[in-house]
């Protein structure tokens, strides 16, 4: 049954056999120049939003850039934190500290992430148990994104840095839990060479952090060559060595030397204490749930006709992922990474409770337990202090990291274009 409706519609067509032209007839009523009207008003409200957050944004821009931009210099890019001489104080270990954390958290965030969502969108279960399952994972999944990111340094801490205490507990400049490999313990010993020139004796018991050298035992130099190492008794009445190689291979009888770790860039731990790859690790937590729903768009915005003509041609399952939903939800797969992992290299929140707020260190990590620097650490440690000059390169910092950030965006946006086109 079909109804007549009395209201005109204006479509800008003149009425069949009218007599006008097209472009000659209008229908004009108070209700199409109302919806009209409304219409203009709702797309003038949307450019003002636009443009107040466009202003915001470029205030926010022009007020850091005004205050640091005197103290972008190469010292900022290649000295570190300095206490006592701001002037020349940088930040190059916290721009190595950062990089090195979210390489950590892309490589293990990115692939846990889309796997996750492959297994939700593409492998539904049918019975109905595995399916309440599913759903229970989904809600899971969507509570987790608006959960803020303290609860997940929390969570970190007591996941990745202690562990439970289930390998023992964090000691201060103790080695600590269970050491699995890449570590060589020693004790240092003083020499007769002078100058602060040490031998290393193999440590067979941790638990003794101390020895005293009574007699010639085996010693490795800081090649790791082995060899005897001798002593010298000043009682009795033998003259000290005066060659020097030799003085670099004799200890005074009695001299004592403490324990010393000799780490190789693997060396890894158990639990992970306050290490960059704890911190790698909870700033994955942070940003999984991300990755894992903007993929799941990105796979539910592929057409069901392509899987359908993939099965069609009697591809299984896993084919029909590989070669068509991912490839086709690549681009949006990458756009979901690029936001998370802009997020992650801005988080403080996290780091803060992981690794602390110090900010005293030299040098990027040594070796995958290793302490680092962030940028936004430093940056939050430079503008909670009062001197202008730390004021001035809190503001330089944060320029810096958005540079860093702005050019990580770049090369995943050339990526994603690059998976686009092919």
């Amino acid at each position: 049954m079909t109804t007549a409706s009395n209201t005109p519609i204006d479509d800008g067509s003149p009425p069949p056999g009218s007599g006008f032209t097209e472009g000659e007839f209008s229908v004009s009523t108070d209700n199409s120049s109302r919806r009209k009207l409304y219409s203009r008003l709702f797309y003038l409200l949307c450019v003002l939003i636009s443009g107040l957050s466009v202003v915001v944004l470029g205030v926010l821009l022009v007020s850091i850039g005004w205050q640091g931009h005197s103290r972008l210099t190469a010292d900022l890019l290649q000295n570190s934190h300095s206490e006592l001489n701001p002037e020349s104080a940088g930040m190059w270990p916290s721009i190595v500290g950062s990089i090195f954390i979210c390489g950590i958290c892309a490589i293990s965030a990115l692939p846990l992430g889309i796997g996750t969502a492959i297994f939700l969108e593409e492998f539904k279960p049918v019975s109905k148990s595995l399916k309440m399952l599913h759903g229970f994972i989904q809600l899971n999944i969507s509570n987790l994104a608006g959960v803020p990111s303290i609860v997940y340094g929390l969570l970190g801490l007591s996941l990745f840095v202690f562990m439970f205490n289930v390998f023992g507990r964090i000691q201060v400049n103790e080695s600590s839990g269970t050491e699995l490999f890449g570590v060589d313990h020693y004790y240092q010993v003083l020499s007769l060479a002078g100058g602060g020139h040490t031998v290393l004796i193999p440590q067979a018991e941790e638990a003794e952090k101390s020895i005293t050298i009574d007699a010639p035992m085996l010693a490795v130099d800081r090649q790791g060559q082995e060899f005897e190492l001798a002593v010298w008794d000043p009682a009795s009445g033998q003259p000290k060595p005066s060659d020097l190689k030799v003085r670099e291979r004799t200890v005074r009888k009695g001299q004592g030397g403490g324990s010393y770790s000799e780490t190789k860039w693997y060396y890894m731990r158990l639990p992970f204490g306050k290490s960059f790859l704890a911190a790698g690790l909870t700033l994955s937590l942070v940003i999984l749930p991300i990755v894992i729903i903007a993929s799941q768009e990105a796979l539910r915005g592929v057409p069901s006709s392509l899987r359908e003509a993939s099965f069609g041609l009697g591809a299984t399952k896993w084919q029909t992922v590989r070669n068509v939903s991912l490839p086709a939800a690549m681009p949006g797969i990458m756009t979901g990474a690029i936001l998370a992992m802009g997020r992650a290299i801005g988080e403080a929140a996290p780091i803060l409770v992981v690794l602390g707020a110090a900010v005293a260190k030299n040098s990027g990590p040594q070796n995958l337990m290793d302490n680092v620097v962030t940028m936004p650490v430093l940056i939050f440690n430079w503008a909670g202090r009062q001197q202008a000059a730390y004021q001035e390169l809190a503001a330089a910092a944060i320029i810096v990291l958005l540079a860093v950030l702005l050019l990580m965006n770049s090369v995943a946006i050339y990526l994603r274009q690059k998976m686009r086109v092919g």
